[in-house]
């Protein structure tokens, strides 16, 4: 892989951590405001310890496919450009 080309690589792993991060953020801070709501007898600490692992799971499912399409998007804008 040159060095014209991996640039690539970094960026989709920049977009697949930033959403499975950011989906692990909005789970951490979430669940705790929106779960005793619903009816939940946990504490705060295990609704944010819950929330980073369900929505983070979420974003983990969901990450790779977004990353794809941002690069792809960014690819053709590229194109464009030239």
């Amino acid at each position: 892989m040159n060095l014209q080309k991996s640039h690539w690589a970094v960026y989709f792993l920049f977009w697949l951590l930033a959403t499975i991060i950011g989906g692990a953020l909005i789970g951490l801070i979430c669940f705790p405001l929106f779960g005793p709501a619903f009816g939940s007898a946990l504490s705060p600490l295990e609704h944010a310890q819950a929330g980073a692992r369900h929505v983070g799971f979420i974003a983990l499912i969901w990450a790779p496919a977004i990353a794809l399409v941002l690069c792809v998007m960014r690819a053709y804008r590229n194109k464009q450009r030239h």
